[in-house]
């Protein structure tokens, strides 16, 4: 089978997705993507801020979704749109950590509410064009079976990475992963985040990023938002700039 990129003429070319994760977060980050360049991001349904960059869209919008099973600020939580208990934290919303959503996470509760999410930006009318995961939540095998089986469904990319040999991807997740995606035959990307880059330094690594990068399809994650004085009291402000 033929790879897709191969199929798009990328194959030994260098390619960048400019990728906004985190759309619908707050309105500032809405607003920095419709003022930056670049069409591509994902959306947390689980956001009330959703509806305002429905209802106020980006021509030209290329838009996933950000699919979610966690919640990590302290002072701003999100719930998930679905009843199942194994969602929840005691105080009933999704769980702060990665690693405590795949300790109490029961597999068909977040099949339906990963599939909830998906619904629901579909009957907002978004053109659902690629899916991906907020926190690397659907690594856990038996979430990431979930995952895929959306993509294919939606007949729609889902975004992993094309080694799984990352900190983010624990090594007893690693070998059934690796089968799973096999399986799949869905194209792989390079990843690259500038999350925790404060912004004086971004400009430097970006330019070494690119200068450096082999072939292939990388996929740039940024979380740009602006400054606001809704977005200034977040903790983490100073690394979205």
């Amino acid at each position: 089978m033929r790879e897709l990129w191969e199929y798009m003429g990328l194959a030994g070319k260098r390619a960048l997705i400019v990728h906004h994760d985190d759309l619908a977060l707050f309105r500032a980050q809405n607003e920095a993507f419709r003022e930056l360049p670049y069409p591509t991001g994902s959306l947390l349904m689980v956001s009330p801020w959703v509806l305002e960059l429905v209802l106020n869209p980006k021509q030209g919008a290329d838009l996933g979704v950000h699919l979610t099973l966690t919640s990590e600020w302290k002072h701003y939580r999100f719930r998930p749109l679905t009843c199942g208990s194994s969602l929840r934290d005691p105080q009933g919303y999704m769980w702060p950590t990665t690693e405590e959503a795949w300790r109490h996470v029961k597999t068909e509760e977040a099949e339906a509410e990963l599939r909830a999410q998906v619904e629901l930006a579909l009957k907002l009318g978004i053109d659902v064009t690629h899916v991906d995961t907020h926190m690397g939540t659907v690594l856990r095998p038996d979430l990431a079976d979930i995952y895929l089986r959306l993509a294919s469904e939606l007949r729609v990319p889902a975004l992993f990475p094309e080694t799984l040999q990352i900190p983010h991807v624990p090594p007893q997740f690693r070998s059934a992963l690796g089968k799973l995606f096999a399986r799949a035959k869905l194209p792989r990307f390079k990843l690259a985040d500038v999350y925790g880059i404060k912004p004086e330094e971004k400009i430097r690594f970006l330019k070494a990023f690119l200068t450096e990068a082999e072939p292939g399809v990388y996929h740039l994650i940024h979380h740009a938002c602006l400054l606001t004085e809704e977005s200034r009291d977040l903790p983490d402000i100073d690394v979205r700039l």
